[in-house]
């Protein structure tokens, strides 16, 4: 009893803060549910719930489209950041490399650089390769992420020893031994960098903003802009431009939520 009473400041804390970050994207769902006359109206429940907003929004606009694209890049990137996060963290846990400490620090130096920085390098880069308004210049900019290097060396880091050196006695090289040992117990801390690399990939605004010209190579995030600019006078098509573009965000958290709770802990045990 004396555990409850000392813990309910912190549940009632964290019943609030759910609160905050819950209502607003409920009142939003039961905006994108209701007519034009009731969407201003404070109740969240639709008195007249219609699907008809979702009609208009995909009918009037290219969502199919928009959401193909950010699908395809979003994966695409979040493949490519576990893959060479995979490679690069094993190689500077577990590889004998001259310097390897310095190219980790470098790492670490790489996690405090605004991506404003080299937001103009990468552009004139893209432009000069003529990748503009193509699915390369969504995607290969962000293959590579110093965040997702760090986490599965920390990750790796945590592996005992023992069974690298059992690996190696068999006969095992460095690749068998990632593929073998490392990474299948690895999968908590490649969830999570997978869920991480998917939600930033598919949250993008300004950069396909910047490097698509065509309408075929938008994503979604630039669409739900494209419904505001549009239908402005009617939020509830707005709402459900938006609910269409936040579901495949939530699905794929709610798939990973495990173990990227996993993988974040577990990240951070060993330097």
């Amino acid at each position: 009893m004396r555990r409850v009473v000392r813990l309910a400041p912190l549940y009632l804390a964290l019943l609030a803060y759910s609160a905050l970050v819950l209502v607003p994207l409920l009142a939003l769902f039961s905006a994108s549910f209701k007519t034009a006359g009731e969407v201003f109206e404070p109740q969240l429940i639709p008195q007249s719930p219609t699907l008809e907003n979702y009609r208009i929004a995909l009918e009037k606009f290219p969502l199919g489209r928009f959401l193909l694209n950010s699908l395809l890049v979003s994966l695409a990137v979040a493949l490519g950041q576990v893959v060479t996060s995979a490679l690069a963290g094993y190689a500077l846990a577990r590889v004998r490399l001259p310097g390897k400490r310095f190219l980790f620090g470098g790492v670490v130096a790489l996690l405090l650089v605004p991506g404003e920085v080299t937001f103009l390098p990468l552009y004139e880069t893209v432009s000069r390769l003529g990748w503009l308004d193509s699915y390369a210049a969504l995607i290969v900019p962000f293959l590579a992420t110093p965040l997702g290097t760090f986490l599965l060396r920390q990750f790796f880091l945590t592996l005992p020893q023992d069974l690298f050196d059992a690996a190696r006695i068999d006969g095992a090289g460095h690749l068998r031994m990632l593929w073998h040992v490392a990474l299948p117990l690895a999968r908590p801390a490649l969830g999570a960098l997978g869920a991480l690399s998917f939600l930033s990939a598919w949250n993008m605004y300004l950069w396909p903003l910047v490097v698509t010209r065509s309408t075929q190579m938008q994503t979604v995030q630039i669409g739900v802009n494209m419904i505001l600019n549009e239908e402005a006078a009617r939020w509830n098509v707005v709402a459900a431009g938006a609910i269409l573009a936040l579901l495949p965000t939530l699905l794929a958290f709610l798939v990973a939520q495990r173990q990227f709770v996993r993988g974040i802990a577990l990240g951070g045990l060993k330097g």
